[in-house]
């Protein structure tokens, strides 16, 4: 299975330049340093969007591997998907900031010991949160839990960062059209991402029909992915059905 995971990792990335280089090449193509921008969102950006990805299907791999699921990797998926909501959060207020104030009053503050301790801040508070919604439900239900909240903060930062860019640059300002970009590309890299796990079902489930094997838990069998399963007992075998051999070390 852990060919399928890199498929999908590989799947993600090529959606993500299929869908991300077009748009930088369309909305700045008037920008001199077009180039520029996407390497530096290849450099920055992606490596951290692939490794996020790859978290991401940590414990689904395991889930379909029939074998328990560590804490550990509960422990690294909460910390690691922090880092998306983080850029979430702070590409939501930065779009906001820019169409009420301008560049102005953003620039100054994203680089300085302030907008580092804000950053810090946030990534702690998002991964507590995480971690603490996994003390309340099945780890089965965690992954699904973590791409409801990416989906849904990605949709939220987009329809921010769209206007906010369409404001910036009637203003003819210089830096804000590039910083609401960026949240335009982020948003949707990161909507990509949360479909990453239930494509990654989707591939275990399929393999294992071919092979005549049902996919391993049926409570994966009779609820979609994206929609979460059913919340249970945390530090307990799954009790939807009484041949499901989940369990939680």
């Amino acid at each position: 299975m852990k060919r399928w995971a890199i498929l999908t990792i590989l799947l993600y990335f090529i959606c993500l330049s299929i869908l991300v280089v077009p748009l930088f090449i369309l909305v700045a193509l008037k920008e001199p340093s077009v180039l520029q921008i996407i390497k530096i969102f290849y450099i920055w950006f992606v490596p951290v969007l692939v490794l996020v990805e790859g978290v991401l299907l940590l414990v689904p791999v395991d889930i379909v591997r029939e074998r328990p699921i560590k804490r550990r990797k509960i422990f690294v998926s909460a910390v690691v998907v922090s880092i998306p909501m983080v850029a979430l959060t702070i590409g939501f207020f930065v779009s906001i900031a820019l169409m009420i104030w301008g560049e102005d009053a953003v620039g100054n503050s994203l680089y300085n010991w302030f907008g580092i301790i804000i950053i810090a801040i946030l990534w702690l508070i998002w991964g507590i949160i995480f971690f603490k919604s996994y003390t309340k439900q099945s780890p089965i239900s965690f992954i699904p839990q973590l791409t409801k909240w990416l989906l849904r903060g990605s949709i939220l930062e987009l329809l921010v960062a769209i206007p906010s860019h369409i404001i910036s640059r009637h203003r003819d300002e210089c830096c804000a059209p590039i910083f609401s970009l960026y949240g335009i590309a982020t948003g949707l890299a990161i909507a990509l991402m949360s479909f990453g796990p239930g494509v990654f079902i989707l591939f275990a489930k399929r393999i294992k029909n071919k092979k005549g094997k049902k996919l391993i838990a049926p409570c994966l069998d009779s609820h979609s992915f994206s929609e979460g399963y059913p919340l249970l007992p945390a530090k307990s075998r799954c009790a939807l059905t009484p041949s499901c051999r989940f369990a939680v070390s």
